[in-house]
């Protein structure tokens, strides 16, 4: 057996060595897998540099886009504060209104290419500050619906009233292009009303960025102030062709003036002194002759049912005396009462109520030129300076029989209006901005009989309606109607007295609740203007007939404080002892406080009062409506 050769065989050599502890393909799997992390790792590490990147390049955008929209907003609310501004009586006021309309669409065009995009859209979901977001692109649609839809149909509705063409002449008023105005005035008021009530949908209360928040609140008061712009322009052009018979002209309607004399004192101005009647017919106006109160008479009951709270505060002279039908502040009320008497002592039919003044008469006259009048042997001229102070204490030093006074109101009414409506042609631009100046201060109202054309005039100041819970006020965007604080005046001693009787309101607002109620301070102030000395040289008919145990000297009269629909007024003191009111009652749903005074020759009273207005009312759009002054 052949021999074996001994072989040296140590552990690890050789070429051809299986080794049982060979890992070589394990390593093989763990580089693989540790390649594939590291390759993992680096797209991730560039999809985060990518986004980083994408973030920083967007907030960069967002960052420069923010500033170029602010800039652009800023520069649009401005031109929309313009807007109030703009005088629809003057020559012009077409051109103005496109060139604001040009330059609000530049602006708001420009902001909206930015607030429109996807990453606006996207930033508009952040947690904390999304909505400051949707507050900004929200805003900027508004504002772009306005520029591009509404101001360019306004626009074009003033250049078809060319107000130049507009004429008081010969006894005709006529507005040439009013009836094609008037469908491009609804369609913006439409598209106002619906991106007011966006705009006002933002709370701003809510917004994180306290500069934003700052922003955005007054900007919605002067959204309200155009919409209600808007509104006030589409109801005169849908309203002055009905009432004046334009858009029928073989109807004539017939209208019911009175003319209120502010010295004896009523809510609405003054005791319907004298009062006539005014035919119109497609335009054209006649006077007739007017009647003084003394001539008319009264009913022995009221004509129209009165309501439990016009019996508390009133009484039932309300709808018995024609010189009475304005103890109400709600003239609409005053109108339906007026129609009613006139018709059953008169017969025929009545279309509406116009209540003017001799404030009213004066300012018409300073247009118009004045009246020369001779009457009971007195030369009297009523001129746009002196026709208030004639009418309202004057006539009482000059003509002393009573008979003759209230024979020289109604006189002086109708040549008043004579000369308005026959010697006014070359001015009728001026007399239609002193018309809209004189109803803004309360001293012409307009009732219509007819139930289409009042709702046009319910929420007028012209109207001169309450604002009650059951008021529309759509164009507002709001929850709740506007909120209105309501002083009003009665004279109480049957006198002349109340032009000697200085009065004021002042509200303060002390706080504003996150549900939208106001806390006001309202302060009423009245004085009677007299001295001792002045009072012994009074004719008596000034010093009246001193009812209700009035002293001569005194002016006696009834406050009230209407409070707002929904709202309250906790507390309440009149006089120097912090008396209460003498009647509390509930008018048309409004709680209304009585407190009857007589103020001494000299003498001052204040009422303080707080008031509370209505959960969800707009915030800073309360108003105060009082009984209007005449000097």
């Amino acid at each position: 057996m052949a021999e074996i050769e001994e072989l040296d065989i140590k552990p690890g050599s050789g070429p051809n060595v299986i080794r049982n502890d060979d890992h070589s393909g394990l390593d093989t799997k763990r580089y693989l897998r540790h390649r594939v992390k590291r390759t993992i790792r680096d797209i991730i590490l560039i999809v985060i540099a990518v986004v980083l990147s994408a973030i920083i390049a967007v907030s960069a955008y967002f960052a420069i886009s923010a500033v170029i929209v602010a800039t652009n907003v800023r520069a649009a609310a401005a031109t929309v504060s313009t807007l109030k501004s703009v005088d629809l009586t003057a020559d012009g006021a077409a051109g103005e209104l496109k060139t604001a309309a040009a330059e609000l669409r530049k602006h708001a065009d420009a902001a909206y290419a930015h607030t429109s995009n996807p990453i606006w859209a996207l930033a508009g979901k952040l947690p904390q500050y999304g909505g400051d977001v949707e507050a900004v692109r929200t805003s900027v649609d508004v504002l772009h619906q306005v520029a591009d839809d509404a101001l360019p149909l306004m626009a074009d509705a003033a250049g078809d009233v060319d107000v130049s063409r507009i004429s008081v002449s010969d006894g005709t008023i006529s507005v040439p292009g009013i009836e094609q105005a008037a469908p491009k005035l609804s369609k913006a008021n439409t598209i106002i009303a619906a991106a007011n009530e966006r705009f006002q949908s933002i709370d701003a209360e809510s917004l994180a960025l306290g500069a934003l928040r700052r922003q955005i609140e007054p900007a919605q008061g002067q959204f309200i102030t155009l919409a209600k712009l808007s509104d006030g322009v589409l109801r005169g052009a849908q309203l002055l062709p009905r009432m004046l018979g334009l858009n029928d002209p073989n109807a004539t309607r017939t209208y019911l003036v009175l003319a209120q004399n502010n010295a004896e004192i009523r809510a609405t101005g003054g005791i319907a002194g004298s009062f006539g009647l005014v035919t119109v017919k497609n335009g054209a106006i006649e006077m007739h002759d007017f009647m003084s109160t003394s001539d008319f008479g009264s009913f022995d009951q009221p004509v129209t049912k009165l309501t439990d709270g016009e019996q508390a505060l009133f009484g039932e002279r309300l709808g018995e005396f024609m010189q009475d039908v304005n103890f109400t502040p709600d003239f609409a009320r005053s109108g339906q009462l007026a129609k009613a008497m006139w018709e059953a002592k008169q017969g025929g039919s009545i279309d509406g109520v116009i209540s003017m003044d001799p404030v009213f008469l004066q300012q018409m006259l300073a247009v118009a030129g004045p009246v020369k009048m001779s009457f009971a042997g007195v030369d009297v001229t009523l001129d746009g300076s002196n026709t208030a102070s004639s009418l309202l204490n004057k006539v009482y030093f000059d003509i002393p029989d009573n008979a003759d006074q209230d024979a020289f109101f109604a006189a002086a009414a109708k040549a008043s209006f004579d000369q308005i409506l026959h010697n006014s042609g070359a001015n009728s631009t001026q007399l239609a901005k002193r018309m809209l100046e004189s109803a803004q201060d309360g001293h012409l109202y307009v009732w219509s009989a007819h139930e289409d054309e009042q709702k046009l005039l319910d929420g007028t100041t012209v109207g001169g309606t309450l604002v009650t819970a059951d008021s529309s006020d759509g164009y507002m965007g709001g929850s709740a109607p506007q909120q209105v604080i309501g002083v009003y005046y009665n004279d109480a001693m049957a006198s002349k007295m109340d032009w000697y009787l200085e009065r004021s309101v002042d509200d303060k607002l002390v706080a504003t609740y996150p549900n939208g109620r106001e806390q006001h301070e309202i302060t009423i102030r009245m004085r009677n203007t007299l001295s001792d000395a002045d009072v012994a040289s009074l004719p008596d008919y000034i010093i009246g007939t001193l009812e209700n145990g009035a002293v001569k000297g005194h002016i006696q009269f009834i406050n009230y404080l209407y409070v707002p629909a929904g709202g309250s007024a906790p507390e309440y003191q009149a006089g120097p002892n912090g008396e209460k009111g003498d009647a509390y009652a509930v008018h048309d749903g409004l709680t209304a406080i009585a407190k009857q005074i007589s103020l001494a020759p000299g003498e001052s009273y204040t009422i303080k009062a707080t008031v509370y207005t209505a959960p969800g009312a707009l915030a800073g759009q309360t108003v105060v409506r009082q009984t209007p002054t005449i000097r």
